[in-house]
């Protein structure tokens, strides 16, 4: 008996030291998300207020590997820096467990020791605590005004004829408010030439820089080029051939429509397919008569090699 009690001393002293003394972060959070790590690795990406209520940046990445882990440096209010480490596993198409460890160097001794002192309640945890919890409803209501459903199957890309304004250096997040700015360019060139759309608008992205999430892009009527019709300086033709590619429903504002394209990656990923990471967009709802945005539909294609 007083083996098993020296024992059961042992190891809980142990377990104190590899905490107090060993262990690289204070305390862990886990929390679900729906879709899959890419959605989630986005939205995080893009956290760059800790507090709902700060208009200042006080959230810097580090390092990151895509739909994998985070890790982010964060200013809190008194000063300290505090180390978070983010973590995304799929738990299946349509739920992402995420695991947050969050460190601090200073008072880390101090830190820890409140938190596991019975007697004493930890300011610094519960404060942790509210602003996860934040952050969690944040996410939350986001996610509750789309929906990203992948097909699991490879499938084709539509094969396309079209006229199309071209735009650069664009930051994904402003993909559509750059096509209201520029659909004007192709409206126009339809009206005055009496043309008849042969499909529903689309972009196809030309380039993708992932690190500063800045994109190029055509924007698109699908049209019959065999007819007495020329290019001009704003309005170019283009003839898409159709391709292999990993396909997603987007249902919600265009403006979040991105968010599929790093659920496709991660798909793909997954896959071992390799792809050029530059999606096809088809818009099916147009935003200037249709109010509701959570009807709206898109399908993505993202072109893949087996």
């Amino acid at each position: 008996m007083k083996r098993i009690l020296l024992f059961s001393l042992l190891f809980l002293v142990s377990v104190l030291i590899w905490y107090l003394f060993i262990k690289k972060y204070d305390y862990e959070f886990q929390m679900e998300s729906r879709y899959g790590p890419g959605v989630a690795f986005y939205e995080i990406s893009d956290w760059r207020n800790f507090s709902p209520k700060s208009k200042n940046k006080d959230i810097i990445i580090t390092k990151s590997t895509p739909f994998e882990s985070i890790t982010q440096k964060l200013m809190s209010d008194n000063s300290d820096v505090l180390e978070m480490y983010w973590e995304f596993n799929r738990k299946n198409d349509s739920v992402t467990t995420i695991s947050l460890s969050v460190g601090t160097s200073i008072n880390e001794l101090a830190n820890r020791w409140a938190i596991v002192n019975p007697f004493r309640t930890s300011v610094y945890i519960d404060s942790l605590k509210q602003r996860v919890l934040e952050f969690k409803k944040r996410l939350n209501d986001v996610q509750q005004t789309y929906k990203v459903s992948l097909d699991s199957k490879i499938t084709s890309s539509p094969e396309m004829n079209c006229i199309c304004h071209s735009s650069s250096n664009i930051p994904i997040d402003s993909k559509a408010s750059e096509m209201l700015g520029t659909i004007g360019y192709l409206e126009n060139y339809v009206l005055e030439r009496d043309l008849e759309l042969t499909g529903p608008p689309f972009i196809k992205i030309t380039s993708w820089n992932k690190v500063e999430n800045v994109i190029a892009f055509d924007f698109c009527f699908p049209v019959n080029l065999a007819q007495d019709i020329k290019p001009t300086l704003e309005v170019s033709f283009r003839e898409f051939k159709s391709s292999s590619a990993l396909k997603a429903i987007f249902n919600g504002n265009y403006r979040l429509s991105h968010l599929a394209w790093y659920d496709l990656l991660d798909k793909a990923t997954e896959s071992g397919l390799n792809t050029n990471s530059l999606p096809l967009e088809i818009f099916y709802n147009n935003p200037k008569v249709e109010a509701n945005s959570e009807s709206w539909k898109a399908e993505i294609y993202l072109p893949v090699m087996e």
